[in-house]
């Protein structure tokens, strides 16, 4: 089979052999597999790599062939998974994979991503009527936006510099957009007032400094952004949370047996209509990998998704 590897001089396509899928395994025929902010932060540091490595965790596709004690699946059922490789087929734990419904096409299930999200929501405490800040507008956040929409919040206000992004947010159900560019955080609390929960998806430093003056006392601030640069620390105002009694919340999700239940909550509301990623998404053909990564490092214009389809 056909895999893509990442070393320090970018992606190479090899020919390697089928995984072998053991009596516990799930042989999946890769049908798509989205990129994550991860693999391109990954890509973006490949001078660092030691050596070669397959990225991937956020595939879709057909059941190949199941293993001896499987027992939910069988060949043939379109699924999607909490992993996934850059490669024509991947094996996969039975607890990892969701069967997908029949208005959902494997190549644009994208479960793993959808997942996150729609963990996330579970923990974002919205109630009817909330006023929800979302920072940051990309595909987390234009999931979150659609998120706290569903749990009913009274107004939705997406805060995003980039107006592409801003234009999405809207057809995602915010109730409005703000512009940050510019200002500071005081600006923006002058302009915008505060809010019961803030939801951080920028994965940017100085975002954190704008939800802690945006959020309300014994408001919410949720962290859903990717913080990789300077190692992942951050320097947060402990005064401010202090005196505000702020509820402090890790967006992300770890625990795979409430990732795979997010999952199949998620596809069900894709199912249903609730999700939507009209125009979101572009797909790359696995021997155009680096065009993929490329666009999305330069923030081409429209694209808050890539996914490689096979």
């Amino acid at each position: 089979m056909k895999a893509a590897f990442l070393s320090q001089n970018g992606f190479q396509i090899k020919d390697i052999a089928i995984p072998v899928c053991g009596p516990d395994d799930v042989l999946v025929k890769t049908a798509g597999c989205g990129i994550c902010e991860g693999d391109v932060f990954q890509y973006k540091n490949r001078g660092k790599l030691q050596e070669e490595t397959l990225l991937g965790h956020e595939g879709s596709g057909i059941v190949e062939a199941v293993g001896a004690n499987i027992k939910k699946f069988k060949a043939g059922d379109n699924v999607t998974a909490l992993g996934g490789k850059y490669a024509e087929y991947f094996v996969e734990a039975e607890s990892h994979l969701v069967l997908l419904p029949s208005n959902i096409a494997p190549v644009w299930a994208l479960g793993e991503p959808i997942a996150c999200f729609v963990h996330a929501a579970s923990r974002f405490g919205t109630r009817k009527g909330d006023r929800v800040a979302i920072i940051g507008c990309g595909y987390m956040g234009a999931g979150c936006i659609e998120m706290v929409k569903i749990q009913g919040a009274g107004e939705i206000v997406a805060i995003e510099p980039l107006d592409w992004r801003r234009a999405q947010a809207l057809k995602c159900g915010a109730d409005k957009t703000y512009d940050p560019t510019g200002k500071t955080p005081q600006d923006i609390l002058a302009d915008l007032g505060e809010f019961d929960i803030v939801i951080e998806a920028a994965g940017v430093e100085q975002v954190i400094e704008i939800c802690t003056i945006l959020v309300k006392q014994h408001g919410t601030i949720v962290l859903v952004g990717y913080h990789q640069s300077n190692n992942g620390m951050r320097t947060v105002d402990m005064k401010t949370w202090n005196f505000k009694a702020i509820n402090v919340i890790n967006g992300h999700v770890r625990r795979n047996d409430e990732k795979a239940e997010a999952m199949k909550y998620g596809m069900q509301l894709q199912s249903e209509g609730k999700l939507k990623f009209d125009g979101m998404i572009e797909y790359y053909a696995l021997e155009n990998v680096t065009e993929a990564f490329e666009s999305l490092v330069s923030r081409k214009a429209g694209l808050y998704k890539a996914v490689l389809k096979f």
